[in-house]
């Protein structure tokens, strides 16, 4: 028993270094390092990036920002930061959502997902610079187009009437993405909603044999 006792305080303090280290290891900086209308160039421990209002980072959500300062949440609470302030503590970054995504006989790449919330099924498209969808589905999913900025585009047909829209967020998996820029295009066409590089630019995109997996950049 006396040995026992000996030995106890050693493995505790063994087990309090071993704990502190680990707390040291996950401790994460936060810096603001410009400030600009809804947007700040945040650094995440060694990662920078310019972040807008609503997006998250590494981890850290910016929910306001403006020549003043920003607005983060770190684990559910709330922090100001001003231009070149800092905090730091112990947080988990997220796991990477990704999407793995299978063709269909024709070897098109069908996966539904969301649109501001409602579901609606998606055509992948690397060639599409925006998301693009017809006038008809974009009523269908409340989507007020007509304040958007007019264009016409070409189509097989004939040259039509389109508009430029900010989407609130597109979700696909566990992959959402908050103000997707989106085409609508006048009349029916294109039939299905195509996902193009405004929302695939935020992922990363390789082919496994014929599967196509997608993994949300932070």
């Amino acid at each position: 028993m006396r040995k026992m006792r000996t030995f106890l305080p050693g493995l505790s303090a063994i087990l309090l270094c071993l704990l502190l280290g680990i707390a040291i290891a996950d401790e994460v900086k936060v810096k603001v390092i410009a400030l600009f209308a809804n947007k700040a160039l945040l650094q995440v421990g060694n990662q920078q990036k310019i972040v807008i209002k609503g997006e998250t980072f590494e981890g850290v959500l910016l929910q306001s920002a403006s020549g003043r300062g920003a607005v983060v949440i770190v684990n559910g609470e709330e922090m100001k930061l001003g231009l070149n302030q800092s905090i730091a503590g112990n947080f988990k970054k997220p796991k990477r959502a990704n999407l793995k995504i299978y063709p269909d006989s024709g070897g098109m790449y069908f996966v539904d997902g969301e649109i501001n919330g409602q579901r609606t099924r998606f055509l992948v498209d690397t060639g599409a610079t925006f998301v693009t969808l017809s006038g008809s589905k974009a009523k269908s999913l409340n989507i007020d187009f007509r304040k958007g900025i007019s264009e016409t585009v070409q189509t097989a047909a004939s040259m039509v009437p389109a508009w430029i829209v900010k989407l609130d967020s597109v979700t696909v998996g566990g992959i959402r993405v908050s103000n997707v820029d989106a085409t609508v295009i006048a009349g029916s066409q294109p039939a299905e909603v195509l996902l193009g590089n405004s929302f695939l630019q935020h992922t990363q995109m390789q082919k496994a044999g014929a599967v196509l997996e997608l993994k949300k950049r932070f």
